[in-house]
């Protein structure tokens, strides 16, 4: 681990679906695991990011195929793992007593804002994920409630919605309807 230049996993899967490892990036070599830049951690280093949430991959609690679970955990993990409306994994939390639905997404940085210093999607990416998991009534309404209070506009959410990553998502495909139907 600590003469080598790179490890060999570069990507870990969630139900199947591989979720690249992003290569080292420091200046010259990795402080805990010694592997040298453009390369990647090695397992059990403690300075790699997970590939979901961007928080210390050995505390971070995002589950990949490749982990080997507690056999007693066993039957609890399947039951917690589902996929949504629009084919991303999810998993079901219990944090301090609230059921916390936890989405796993490919979601580039033009989608991200911050609010009071948390990072969270903006409301045009939140109607697309949410999309397939409401009502045509209150799919109708959300748009109708964002247009009017300005959060996007048609020609905003027309111009996402024809990027590559939209084409085939079922919550573009519901939010295209709905702006069809406004014309």
């Amino acid at each position: 681990m600590l003469t080598a230049r790179s490890c060999t996993v570069t990507q870990f899967h969630v139900r199947g679906r591989p979720i690249a490892l992003r290569p080292f990036r420091g200046e010259q070599r990795c402080g805990d695991c010694a592997v040298r830049r453009g390369g990647y951690h090695h397992p059990g280093c403690d300075l790699q990011r997970c590939p979901v949430c961007r928080g210390q991959l050995l505390s971070c609690g995002c589950r990949f195929d490749e982990d080997v679970p507690d056999p007693d955990e066993l039957s609890t993990l399947v039951e917690l793992l589902g996929v949504d409306g629009n084919g991303a994994p999810v998993e079901l939390h219990n944090i301090a007593g609230a059921e916390v639905v936890v989405h796993y997404d490919d979601v580039p940085e033009s989608d991200v804002t911050t609010v009071d210093g948390i990072r969270v999607t903006t409301p045009l990416r939140t109607v697309i994920d949410l999309a397939p998991e409401v009502s045509s009534e209150q799919l109708e309404r959300m748009v109708r409630d964002c247009l009017s209070r300005g959060l996007f506009t048609v020609e905003e959410a027309e111009r996402r919605l024809a990027e590559s990553d939209m084409r085939s998502r079922r919550g573009a495909e519901l939010l295209r309807e709905v702006l069809q139907d406004r014309e």
